[in-house]
């Protein structure tokens, strides 16, 4: 692969990195529901402007064939976070989060035995090396580390959410009779996923939670950076799916957690420990080795 194929993979990881990191902030003062409002009405307010200053707004009403397949992938982008923080009530965020990068493994198989894809002896090492690298970096304790709770279960469900979304999403920007646009795409997928966190914020009692956020500066500047990061993860995600096949993505997404602990440690101080230090080299080297075999091909 040639240096500007790989800026756009490398700089998705660095986005939603720092959207996590920013999302995690908001989290810690506010609901997941009330801050998945926010962030998804800041989002819409930004592909609004994009939109109507491309004269693409009319393409929102463009959807004969795919209408189906706009909603599934926000309601697939709703139950993917759901599942998530249904998790991080059952079980240790460590061990969760890990499971979450899971997704790589769902990809893999889903390319295999739909799109016929084969994958190398090498490319699936480096792949699995990659993950292993990644639970280093999120200090997982491997003794602890079990499927025999529910918690693990919602964490596996939201993996497979997001893999089952990445090519929903890659099959409505193929589609034969009417290719979506990526801001169409991102555009239903935010507002259907605001729209479920909005009735869940109302079954929970949490939606006037918002109004804490115009009082507080440090939440206010979460939410923003938030909002910024999740359109930024829109245009760049979009461009890469449409461009790659949905598991070298999901590869480059593995330095997300790489990502977040670096901006951790530099913004607030979050130490990082030997074991981190070696999961950030073992993801760097599995990296290292899938673009070499990708040269190949």
């Amino acid at each position: 692969m040639k240096p500007k194929q790989i800026a756009p993979l490398l700089l998705l990881a660095v986005i939603w990195g720092c959207y996590y990191v920013a999302s995690q902030q908001a989290v810690k003062q506010m609901s997941v529901f009330s801050t998945g409002i926010v962030i998804r009405f800041l989002t819409m307010l930004l592909l609004f402007g994009v939109m109507g200053a491309k004269k693409e707004l009319g393409l929102l009403l463009r959807t004969k064939g795919i209408l189906g397949r706009l909603l599934l992938v926000g309601v697939l982008g709703f139950l993917l976070d759901l599942t998530a923080f249904i998790g991080l009530t059952l079980s240790p965020a460590g061990s969760g989060t890990a499971l979450l990068k899971c997704d790589i493994i769902f990809v893999n198989l889903i390319s295999m035995l739909i799109y016929k894809q084969r994958f190398s002896k090498k490319e699936w090492f480096y792949s699995l090396l990659m993950l292993f690298g990644v639970f280093l970096v999120m200090g997982v304790d491997f003794g602890h580390l079990s499927l025999g709770n529910a918690g693990d279960i919602f964490f596996i469900l939201s993996a497979l959410f997001v893999s089952v979304n990445a090519f929903v999403i890659k099959s409505l920007q193929t589609d034969k009779k009417n290719p979506a646009a990526d801001h169409v795409v991102a555009f239903y997928n935010n507002f259907v996923t605001m729209l479920l966190f909005t009735a869940a914020a109302l079954v929970m009692g949490t939606l006037s939670q918002i109004g804490k956020a115009a009082g507080d500066p440090g939440l206010l500047t979460a939410l923003l950076c938030a909002g910024l990061g999740q359109f930024g993860i829109y245009q760049v995600y979009y461009y890469d799916l449409r461009r790659f096949p949905v598991w070298l993505v999901k590869v480059f997404l593995l330095f997300m957690p790489v990502v977040s602990m670096g901006v951790s440690f530099l913004l607030f101080g979050e130490q990082m420990g030997k074991g981190q230090y070696l999961g950030a080299l073992v993801v760097l080297l599995g990296a290292l080795g899938i673009l070499l075999e990708q040269k190949k091909t």
